[in-house]
């Protein structure tokens, strides 16, 4: 079940999605008429299924026709999938930040780290040395370069 925060700053509608996004992710009742300007954080959502993909598409693609300028920051694991695999998933949006998977290579404790679109461009995706918040130990990023960063070419 998808449950929403909003908050409206300036001329901007800022929106956390908190779980999952499903059949019942209702996302014109949750969220409304698409505003002039519209901030999307997915930090805590924890999947996507093939229904909620359809309901986000429809959403995100009538906010583009009104003219709503979108934003997407700290896109969770599962939203930074589907950017990837559907071509319009954004409508158009910029991506502004990202979670990226990490796993540790002796405690085995599956991580996340929060990188800029910016600063990822810059780095051509590569990844800083980081340790293990757990054990201390390295860390690897958990998912295929190409794949999970192919976004940042296309936005």
């Amino acid at each position: 079940m998808l449950n929403i925060i909003k908050e409206q700053k300036g001329a901007a509608l800022v929106v956390q999605f908190i779980g999952a996004v499903d059949e019942s992710a209702d996302l014109p009742k949750l969220l409304g008429p698409p505003p002039s300007e519209l901030v999307i954080n997915t930090r805590q959502v924890t999947r996507i299924n093939s229904n909620g993909v359809k309901q986000w598409i429809r959403y995100m693609q009538q906010a583009k026709d009104n003219g709503t300028k979108l934003h997407f920051v700290e896109c969770a694991v599962p939203i930074v999938q589907q950017i990837n695999f559907i071509q319009n998933f954004t409508a158009g949006g910029a991506v502004e930040s990202v979670f990226v998977p990490f796993a540790c290579t002796q405690c085995k404790k599956e991580l996340v780290g929060l990188f800029t679109t910016e600063a990822l461009r810059k780095a051509n995706a590569k990844l800083p040395s980081l340790k293990c918040s757990a054990c201390g130990g390295a860390v690897e990023f958990d998912d295929i370069p190409e794949e999970y960063f192919g976004f940042l070419s296309r936005s």
